[in-house]
């Protein structure tokens, strides 16, 4: 994961393992993870960037009928 300021310079990059999961899942616990490091260094504001539209949809998604609604609802 890489998080960058507004102008685009490196702020923080790291990796984490995660064992059998999905993409899908690794996607999210990635964004969430990055959310949770943001919100220690007090920035009140992020943009989140994706290339997995599954991810996006289930973010934006307000019926939350996936299995993962409850990481998906954290990140919200």
């Amino acid at each position: 994961e890489v998080i960058r300021d507004e102008k685009g310079k490196w702020i923080l990059r790291y990796n984490f393992f995660l064992r059998k999961y999905s993409i899908f899942i690794a996607e999210l616990c990635g964004i969430l993870d990055s959310l949770l490091l943001l919100r220690k260094q007090i920035y009140d504001e992020v943009t989140i960037q994706s290339d997995n539209l599954e991810v996006v949809e289930a973010i934006y998604d307000n019926k939350l009928e996936c299995s993962n609604s409850t990481l998906v609802r954290r990140i919200q």
